[in-house]
C-alpha cells in the first residue's frame, strides 16, 4: 500500500522575510523572493498533502489560496512551531510520512521525485534527511508518523548532524540525500550568486537585477 506523505512548509510572515539579505534586496525584493519561492515549494505536483504551519492570517489565506492548509501556532521559534503543529496536522488525516520542508528553497523541482519516491515505499519506514549545500542546516526531513510522537526537532545552527543523530538512535533506515538543488537556500548574499539561480531570480524577484 501507498504510502501517505504530508508535505509541511513553516512560512513566516512575508513583510519580515529573509532580513539578513537586507544588504542586497530591499523589503519589497525580499518580499516577493520569499512569496515566490513558498509557493513554488508548496504547490509541487506530485500528490501529497500539503500543510503551511504559519503565525498570521495573511500567510494562512495565502494557503487556502493555493489549496494548502493552514495551520495556525502560537509558538515562536521553528522548532516550537513545529512541535506545536504536529497534533494539529494529524486530527485532519491519517499521514504516514511527514515531510517538512524550507520554504526558501528556489530550486525545489527534486521534491516531486522525493515524494513519488516516498509514496511508493512499501519497505520498512525511513527517516530521510536532505542537508543544506553546507552539510549544516535540513533543508528538507521525512519522519514516519511512528516517531513523531517523540521526534526533537532541532532546527537551527548544525541541525544536519543533530538531526542525523537522533535518527540513528531510533533504529530505523536513514536516507541521506544530498541534492545540490534541495540543498541551496537562500539566506546569504552568497547565495543569490550561486550559478544555478541566473536564468530563475527574475522570475523569484520580478524587479532584479544582478548586482
Amino acid at each position: 500500500m501507498a504510502q501517505h506523505v504530508a508535505l509541511i512548509v513553516p512560512v513566516r510572515g512575508f513583510d519580515d522575510a529573509k532580513s539578513r539579505l537586507s544588504s542586497v534586496l530591499n523589503p519589497s525584493q525580499r518580499r516577493s523572493l520569499a512569496q515566490n519561492c513558498a509557493q513554488a515549494v508548496l504547490t509541487r505536483s506530485a500528490e501529497c498533502s500539503r500543510f503551511v504551519v504559519c503565525d498570521n492570517q495573511e500567510v494562512a489565506q495565502w494557503a487556502i489560496s493555493l489549496n494548502a492548509i493552514p495551520i495556525r501556532v502560537t509558538s515562536q521559534g521553528l522548532n516550537a512551531s513545529l512541535t506545536e503543529s504536529i497534533p494539529m496536522i494529524s486530527n485532519h488525516s491519517p499521514i504516514d510520512l511527514f515531510l517538512i520542508s524550507h520554504a526558501d528553497l528556489p530550486l525545489s523541482a527534486p521534491l516531486d521525485q522525493l515524494i513519488t519516491t516516498l509514496l511508493a515505499n512499501k519497505d520498512e519506514p525511513s527517516i530521510v534527511i536532505c542537508p543544506d549545500r553546507h552539510r549544516d542546516g535540513t533543508n528538507v526531513l521525512g519522519i514516519p508518523a511512528s516517531l513523531m510522537n517523540n521526534w526533537r526537532f532541532q532546527y537551527g545552527s548544525g541541525s544536519f548532524a543533530l538531526h542525523v543523530e537522533q535518527a540513528k538512535a531510533t533504529g530505523l533506515p536513514i536516507q541521506v540525500i544530498d541534492d545540490p538543488h534541495l540543498g541551496l537556500d537562500l539566506d546569504t548574499a552568497d547565495d543569490l550568486q550561486h550559478p544555478d539561480l541566473i536564468t530563475i531570480l527574475p522570475t523569484l524577484i520580478p524587479d532584479w537585477t544582478n548586482q
